[in-house]
């Protein structure tokens, strides 16, 4: 099992590389808000949830930093005064700089507190601590935090992310699969699928022809659907499991730009594709002609199984960009 440390981590807000401020601890809360429902006569304390959820983001002991677009420029320059400032866009990751690793997207008011630590015959630290009042996904890295000098893509480069590999994806178990011409699959808890769902079926026994490899589902019950492999004259399988290979309600897509010079425009797309080959645009994000820079921006519909970051630049120069897709 993989095991991830502070070199691991990390964290970007509004186009501020918050890294750079060595930080010690880095932690993220997510809860929903409750209210106590009991009154008196009560035996016991009761809560309901009010609909509602704060995410609360912290790091602490980080060593105090002053440089371009650093922890404390964004702190002592741009804090907001009360929660209902301007919305901020972070981007947190403890995976590493890795395509394909997870990390959370968070766009919301917040409130926040920055405080320096100044100690007798030590370093200068600080704290910081950001509540926020909004949205967060989960999703994975696309382009990882670096530097580029011309166009790019991540597909010529041959690093894009398989949503068959999200390693927060819930793999559903397989109890058989039947002889029919469109072999019935049996699951023992509710496969969540709708009919056109594509799945990635692995591990199955005995069944023949195979069901195993990406199939397109049919749903009959909450735990039955159908793939379109006929084993009427072959046999029945058992076992097994699958995870999805697309996705139906949309995305989120987030863009994160922390160093621009020469350049003078540059445009981010998403890209997905069914098989890894033919690309179309997701998501495009505005253009982009200043740093620090962010943008958190939607699409609706399907999603397929393989996304890629490509950059567009004009002129010369150089940029530092991150994304990351979050499937809904």
């Amino acid at each position: 099992m993989a095991k991830y440390g502070g070199a691991s981590a990390i964290l970007l807000i509004d186009g501020y590389n918050l890294l750079l401020a060595k930080l010690k601890t880095l932690s993220l809360k997510h809860e929903q808000l409750t209210e106590d429902t009991s009154g008196l006569g009560d035996n016991y304390e009761a809560s309901s949830p009010v609909g509602k959820s704060r995410t609360t983001l912290t790091q602490g002991g980080g060593f105090f930093d002053t440089q371009t677009n650093g922890i404390h420029a964004l702190m002592a320059a741009g804090t907001p005064t009360t929660p209902q400032a301007t919305p901020r866009i972070a981007c947190l990751g403890v995976m590493g700089q890795t395509i394909g690793a997870l990390f959370v997207g968070i766009q919301g008011l917040f409130a926040s507190a920055y405080e320096v630590l100044g100690e007798d015959s030590k370093l200068t630290k600080a704290n910081i601590t950001y509540i926020f009042t909004g949205t967060i996904d989960r999703g994975l890295i696309v382009q990882p935090l670096a530097a580029k000098t011309a166009d790019w893509n991540t597909k010529s480069l041959g690093t894009v992310t398989d949503y068959t590999l999200d390693p927060s994806q819930r793999v559903i178990p397989i109890t058989s699969n039947s002889m029919a011409a469109a072999s019935v699959v049996t699951t023992p808890v509710p496969h969540g699928l709708t009919t056109n769902d594509i799945i990635l079926i692995s591990g199955v026994a005995t069944s023949s022809p195979t069901i195993n490899g990406e199939r397109t589902v049919t749903v009959i019950s909450t735990t039955t659907f159908s793939v379109a492999v006929d084993t009427s004259a072959g046999a029945a399988g058992t076992g097994g499991s699958f995870v999805r290979a697309n996705s139906s309600a949309g995305a989120v897509g987030y863009q994160q730009v922390t160093a621009l010079s020469g350049f003078t425009g540059f445009v981010g797309k998403l890209r997905d594709s069914a098989d890894d080959t033919t690309y179309a645009d997701l998501i495009s994000f505005a253009n982009v002609t200043s740093a620090p820079g962010k943008e958190r921006a939607t699409v609706a519909g399907v999603v397929d199984r393989y996304v890629s970051f490509d950059g567009d630049v004009t002129g010369s120069g150089s940029i530092t960009v991150f994304a990351g897709v979050a499937r809904n």
